[in-house]
C-alpha cells in the first residue's frame, strides 16, 4: 500500500508539473503574447534614427504621449542576438514598427505609412512573413523617415515579441526572414517584367505554404518542387519568373516543409484569411485564375498514378508465377 501511495503521489506531482509547463508554454506562444500584452500599442524604433527622426517617426506611427508608454529601440546588438549574426555597429537600422492586438476574428493587417521610403517590401510581403512567424491577428504599422529596404522592420517585431515573453523559435525567425528576403528580391527584380504581379506572387505563396502544410513532414523535395511549379503555373507566373527566382521559392518551401511551423493548427487558417484579403483588395488581378487551386491534390494524383503503374507491373509478373 505504501508503495502504491508513493507511486500515485509521484504521478500526481509529475502530472502537475507537466500541466504547469504546458500552460506556461501556451501563454508564451506568439499570438497569446500579442493578445495579452499589446492592448496598448508597442513601438520599436530603429537604432540609427537621430533624436529628431525618432520624434518624426513616432509622429507618423501615431504615437500619443498622453497614453502610449511602450517604446523600444532595436540596437545593432539586439539585432545580432535576434538574427544569430555577428554584431556590426555600422549596421543601419531605420525602419520602425508599431504593433497592436486585434480581435480574434479580425485579419492580420500591415500598413506602410511611408511607402515612398520602404523601397523593397510591400504590405502583403510583411503579412506573409508574419503568418510564418506565427502571428494570426494583429495590427502592424511600418514607417521610415528616409528611403530604406524595410527588411529590418521584421527584426523589430521579433525583438518586441521576445521582450514581451513570446517564445519565437530561431526556426520561425529564419524562415520568416528568408521568406521576406525572397519575396522582396523577386519583386525588386521583376517590377518592369511583363506579366509579373506582386499580388499574384503573394497569393501563390499562401497556396504553396498551405499545400506544404497539408502534405505534412513526409513530403519529398521533389513533391515540394511540384507544388511550387504547379502553383506558379496556376497564377501565370512560372513563365514570367526566372529559374533562379523559382529556385528561391522552392528552397524556402523545402525549408518550410522540414519545420514544425506547418504543424500549427492555426497556420492554414491564417493563410486562408490572408489570401482572401489580398484577393478582395485586388480582385480584377485574379480574373480567369482558379482561386480554388489545390497543389497538394496534384501530388496525391501523382502518387495514385505511379501506384497504378506499379500495380500493373506486379500483376504482369504474377501471371508467370501463379
Amino acid at each position: 500500500m505504501k508503495l502504491r501511495h508513493l507511486f500515485l503521489s509521484g504521478l500526481a506531482v509529475i502530472t502537475t508539473v507537466l500541466s504547469a509547463s504546458t500552460a506556461f508554454a501556451a501563454t508564451n506562444t506568439v499570438q497569446e503574447v500579442i493578445d495579452e500584452t499589446y492592448v496598448q500599442p508597442e513601438y520599436v524604433l530603429g537604432y540609427s534614427l537621430t533624436e529628431e527622426q525618432k520624434a518624426q517617426t513616432l509622429g507618423i506611427l501615431g504615437y500619443d504621449s498622453d497614453k502610449d508608454t511602450k517604446v523600444k529601440t532595436l540596437t545593432t546588438t539586439s539585432y545580432a542576438n535576434i538574427m544569430n549574426v555577428a554584431d556590426d555597429s555600422s549596421l543601419q537600422l531605420y525602419s520602425s514598427v508599431k504593433i497592436q492586438k486585434l480581435g480574434s476574428k479580425e485579419t492580420l493587417t500591415v500598413d506602410i505609412l511611408t511607402p515612398e521610403n520602404i523601397t523593397k517590401v510591400t504590405q502583403d510581403m510583411y503579412r506573409n512573413a508574419a503568418v510564418t512567424l506565427g502571428i494570426e491577428h494583429a495590427a502592424i504599422t511600418v514607417a521610415a523617415p528616409i528611403p530604406v529596404t524595410g527588411e529590418s522592420a521584421l527584426a523589430g517585431i521579433y525583438y518586441s515579441l521576445e521582450e514581451n515573453g513570446a517564445q519565437v523559435s530561431d526556426e520561425s525567425k529564419s524562415l520568416a526572414q528568408e521568406e521576406l528576403t525572397t519575396l522582396a528580391t523577386i519583386n525588386a527584380d521583376n517590377e518592369a517584367t511583363e506579366g509579373y504581379d506582386a499580388d499574384k506572387l503573394n497569393v501563390a505563396l499562401t497556396d504553396i505554404k498551405t499545400a506544404v502544410a497539408e502534405a505534412g513532414s513526409g513530403v519529398t523535395e521533389e513533391e515540394v518542387r511540384q507544388i511550387v511549379e504547379d502553383t506558379l503555373s496556376n497564377y501565370q507566373l512560372k513563365n514570367v519568373l526566372s529559374a533562379e527566382h523559382i529556385n528561391l521559392i522552392i528552397n524556402f518551401a523545402i525549408n518550410l516543409s522540414k519545420s514544425s511551423i506547418i504543424d500549427s493548427s492555426s497556420f492554414k487558417s491564417s493563410l486562408a484569411s490572408l489570401k482572401d484579403s489580398i484577393v478582395s483588395n485586388a480582385s480584377s488581378t485574379f480574373e480567369g485564375i482558379n482561386l480554388n487551386f489545390d497543389a497538394s491534390s496534384a501530388i496525391e494524383s501523382g502518387k495514385g498514378f505511379f501506384a497504378n503503374i506499379w500495380q500493373q507491373i506486379v500483376d504482369f509478373f504474377k501471371q508467370f508465377f501463379s
